[in-house]
């Protein structure tokens, strides 16, 4: 997801991945808290904490390598609000722009590695003997989960699976939605514009904002879940408000 990179902060955790620079912002840490506050006990939060933060970063992962595919350095930064891959003005050797194609590309890249490290997950289970569901419903999608309750004799070992699973592939199927900046919205924009180079942006906002009042509606009413339905309220306001602005209508 693309919000802006937060300021950089003394309690920064910072380390190479692949030769890729990371940055954990601390918000990052009290939003998967918050994320994971339904959970009464605090070793269940630490297993929510320990299935977010590598399968955001796997996430981000792959957009930052397919970047440095087209020869750009890139970066990655954790925060309150998800994660962020991008790149700086400077170029590795034989850098070429992306183009529409490129683009789309990389934002595919993200939600596609979260759903090859679940896959890979899903076949080392069944490798190794334990059973596991995957079955489909009209709201969440896809849901798969370990069955047996207990994976090598811990049943917190379990959870952590399925948390891994949940996030992988449901939050990956959910950053697919056309919705900006979500890596849905952003393909979204980039092929509309292609295909119309005038009304593409404002196409795309819109179809924007709809599909989020739509999520929005979905999270509260069949779901329950409010945080859902607040934060795709957020993003159907900010495709408005970028709607507006796009028009020409932004009053301070």
């Amino acid at each position: 997801m693309i919000f802006g990179e937060p300021e950089r902060t003394e309690w920064d955790l910072r380390f190479p991945l692949f030769g890729i620079p990371v940055r954990v912002h601390p918000l990052f840490w009290v939003m998967g808290v918050l994320l994971g506050m339904n959970r009464a006990d605090p070793i269940l939060l630490i297993v929510w904490i320990a299935a977010v933060f590598p399968a955001i970063l796997i996430h981000e992962l792959g957009h930052a390598l397919v970047m440095r595919s087209f020869g750009f350095y890139p970066s990655i930064v954790l925060y309150g609000m998800g994660g962020l891959a991008s790149y700086g003005p400077g170029r590795l050797y034989r850098a070429r722009e992306p183009g529409t194609f490129g683009h789309v590309a990389i934002a595919l890249a993200g939600p596609g590695a979260g759903f090859a490290l679940a896959g890979l997950l899903y076949g080392a289970l069944r490798a190794a003997g334990y059973p596991v569901d995957v079955w489909v419903d009209p709201f969440v999608l896809v849901h798969v989960r370990l069955a047996g309750g207990e994976l090598a004799g811990s049943w917190h070992l379990a959870v952590l699976v399925n948390d891994l699973f949940f996030v992988c592939i449901y939050w990956g199927i959910i950053n697919l939605l056309p919705i900006y900046p979500l890596d849905g919205g952003q393909i979204a924009q980039r092929i509309l514009v292609l295909a119309n180079p005038r009304g593409g942006v404002r196409l795309s906002l819109v179809i924007s904002m709809v599909t989020a009042g739509v999520v929005a509606v979905v999270g509260v009413v069949q779901l329950g879940d409010w945080w859902t339905g607040l934060f795709f309220v957020y993003l159907a306001a900010n495709s408005y408000a970028m709607l507006k602005w796009d028009r020409g209508e932004w009053q301070d």
